[in-house]
């Protein structure tokens, strides 16, 4: 913060001292530089042998301590730099620095002086760190924003007070959406929880969420205003519909396939998917890889019905991340019902017995031919 501060003071006519501090504040080892302007404004006198001694208030200290102008002009001045360090172990306070001149005007001995105030200020530093969630950010989900505020400057912030800004896709159920801490002391450390409701229609992509820290340094004279924002990775929601499809020669004691249908009725693809379906009878894997909102895929899984007795289930696990690299995983069932298989005749045993009775009916034909 480089601010000017020009206040000249004019003592007499023959000397007047002017200065500007490059810094409004200081901390606390730190230093700034304060431009001395020495000039004579007056119209009839020269002054002579000025001298300019430089003492500086409590946790200062100053470089030239004294400095010597041989003689100034009508209209004529002159610049001097005087470098000003603060004491690492300076408190916030309001010190200063002394500027006198003596001079000598016709003979006579004159003085003037000036007192230039610096504001030393052991400033909090305000970060957010460890930010998470309670439930993984979602559209039409209600979750609980958790951060850390912490002061990694060398003074408290007081009067603290944390405000959100409210949109009407994320926003806090909080009424006021504000938090106030009374004092966070340097090297502090306050745990805050924020609940959030996000809105159903909310499109899934990448959000900030805005906070604004006000507080006062120690003295409480000093107010500052902080803008801060957390990130949201809202991924959407991946709704999975798992049916069965179809079945074949899914009878007891034979070998039959199940198909499962499985569909994305979310607004988000799945990513990376990969469906696990099992049971007692046989077990199927494999990887879809995206499946995108409205997109359906079907798993044909075989099973052996050698010892099924009756209606069991069909587990389906899906495993999958959303697009931002979140991992999901959900269990899904399917009632399966085999039945018994019809009675019917296959063609090699039609062939057969069409064998048969013919030999039976040329056996008995050759009978009644002897008799």
């Amino acid at each position: 913060m480089l601010l000017v501060l020009a206040v000249p003071v004019f003592a007499v006519e023959a000397v007047s001292i002017g200065y500007s501090v490059a810094d409004a504040k200081v901390r606390p080892g730190g230093q700034t530089n304060i431009q001395l302007t020495v000039s004579n404004p007056g119209t009839a006198e020269t002054p002579t042998y000025i001298n300019l001694f430089i003492s500086p208030g409590p946790y200062l200290t100053v470089d030239p301590a004294t400095v010597s102008i041989a003689s100034l002009g009508l209209g004529a001045s002159q610049l001097t730099n005087v470098n000003v360090k603060v004491s690492p172990n300076a408190v916030s306070t309001i010190s200063y620095v002394t500027i006198k001149a003596t001079y000598i005007v016709s003979g006579s001995s004159r003085d003037t002086s000036v007192t230039i105030p610096l504001k030393v200020r052991r400033d909090p530093l305000l970060q957010i760190e460890n930010v998470s969630y309670s439930r993984t950010p979602e559209p039409g989900v209600s979750t609980v924003l958790s951060f850390d505020i912490v002061n990694s400057g060398i003074g408290p912030a007081e009067e603290l007070k944390i405000s959100m800004t409210q949109s009407s896709t994320i926003s806090s159920t909080d009424s006021s959406g504000e938090i106030f801490i009374s004092s966070l002391a340097a090297a502090g450390r306050k745990h805050i929880d924020v609940p959030l409701t996000i809105s159903p229609s909310a499109e899934p992509g990448l959000y900030n969420i805005p906070l604004t820290l006000s507080y006062y340094d120690e003295t409480k004279s000093d107010l500052s205003n902080l803008s801060k924002s957390i990130g949201l990775a809202l991924g959407g929601k991946a709704n999975f519909i798992v049916t069965l499809d179809s079945t074949k020669d899914f009878y007891f004691g034979r070998q039959g396939t199940v198909s499962v249908s499985i569909s994305n009725a979310g607004n988000s693809p799945a990513q990376f998917l990969t469906v696990k379906a099992s049971s007692a009878y046989g077990t199927t894997e494999v990887y879809v890889g995206n499946l995108d909102s409205d997109d359906t895929e079907t798993l044909d899984v075989e099973q052996d019905l050698s010892r099924a007795g009756g209606p069991y289930k069909l587990v389906v696990e899906l495993s999958w991340k959303d697009r931002f690299g979140t991992p999901y995983t959900e269990t899904m069932e399917v009632e399966l019902v085999p039945t018994s298989a019809p009675f019917g005749i296959s063609m090699s045993s039609l062939a057969l017995i069409v064998i048969v009775l013919g030999g039976v009916g040329w056996f008995v034909k050759k009978r009644m031919k002897k008799k």
